[in-house]
């Protein structure tokens, strides 16, 4: 299968859709170290310890594990059809049922362009055979990702399995293709517009302001300027964007933010998520943001502002900065650097 995917994504020319190497906003702060940061961990936005280097990896690898090496009785115990219909098709509507809302956008279409901004990472900073430290990449956030998602269940979890095995591989497959991968770079405008990952260093080290997010942007046919507005990862809002002659572009939404998984059967461990409103407000230059403010219902992170290196200038020196307001008043900054892999915080 390694081989099939490494094959498939050589096929096309090296053209360049989504890393361009700019040194301002978004973009400025990618590498594989914040994604690993952003992605891998991405669930302890929700309602996981945020001492990372305490969660129950090793248990909750171990059963990931076990789940993909023998995929069809966990599946066959959950039932077929239960199985096709929460994590495959998008067929329904209810919230109990709709796990498959998170694989198509953040494990295939999220995924995908991930991995094509991650090949042409390697590439811009000259590394040898660029896929293949992609897909090393990739496949290593993706199964630390299901690890800290499934905490410390044991047992049957077919969330992984469709996860991987179908939409994480599909991805690749898909995004190896030059009319997909031009089509949501050019016509959607998708970008990566993940947050800037930080540390509190203290006797056990927390990580802050993580989360994989991404961007599109549609182009009404009646307008060179309006577009409609989709940003996406945990949180997801939709509104509308409008991008001025220089580039420069202000983008508003308002939506659903997760606030904490909601275990709707402990022994398969199918879960949902608690979803509270969230608005959003967003300031890019060529699709790499600079700067955003969201405002949700949420107990921590009731208000998060992050300034991307790009924007404010101090001689030579142009520093990421962020913000998280709680609901009880307390706040924590960060600080960030484009040649730095993670970001410094402070309580």
């Amino acid at each position: 299968m390694f081989s099939l995917i490494l094959t498939v994504g050589k096929v096309s020319a090296r053209e360049i859709y989504y890393f361009k190497g700019r040194n301002y906003g978004s973009e400025s702060v990618f590498n594989p170290i914040s994604l690993f940061l952003n992605a891998g961990f991405d669930m302890i936005q929700v309602d996981r310890n945020r001492k990372i280097f305490n969660l129950p990896l090793n248990r909750g690898a171990k059963n990931v594990l076990r789940n993909l090496a023998n995929p069809f009785t966990p599946i066959r115990n959950y039932g077929t059809w239960n199985f096709i219909r929460d994590q495959i098709l998008p067929i329904s509507f209810e919230r109990n049922n709709a796990q498959y809302w998170p694989n198509y956008t953040l494990h295939l279409i999220g995924g995908g362009m991930t991995y094509v901004n991650m090949t042409e990472w390697y590439s811009y900073y000259k590394f040898p055979s660029p896929e293949i430290f992609s897909l090393l990449t990739y496949a290593m956030y993706h199964f630390i990702n299901e690890a800290v998602e499934n905490d410390t269940h044991q047992g049957d979890n077919v969330d992984p399995i469709a996860d991987i095995y179908i939409f994480d591989i599909g991805a690749v497959i898909l995004f190896s293709f030059d009319n997909v991968k031009k089509f949501f770079a050019e016509d959607l405008n998708l970008a990566d517009w993940s947050l800037q990952p930080s540390f509190i260093l203290m006797d056990e080290p927390e990580l802050h302001n993580n989360g994989q997010f991404f961007s599109i942007k549609w182009k009404f046919p009646f307008s060179d300027h309006l577009h409609l507005f989709y940003y996406f990862g945990t949180n997801g809002v939709g509104g509308l964007s409008y991008k001025f002659d220089s580039g420069e572009a202000i983008s508003l939404g308002v939506g659903m933010a997760a606030s904490e998984f909601i275990t709707l059967n402990a022994i398969s461990n199918k879960k949902t998520l608690d979803l509270v409103w969230n608005l959003g407000l967003f300031y890019d230059l060529n699709n790499s943001l600079l700067a955003n403010i969201s405002w949700t219902k949420k107990t921590d992170y009731m208000i998060n502002v992050n300034i991307y290196p790009g924007l404010i200038k101090i001689g030579d020196i142009s520093p990421g900065l962020w913000l998280a307001i709680n609901k009880n008043g307390s706040s924590i900054w960060g600080l960030n650097f484009s040649w730095l892999p993670f970001g410094f915080a402070l309580k």
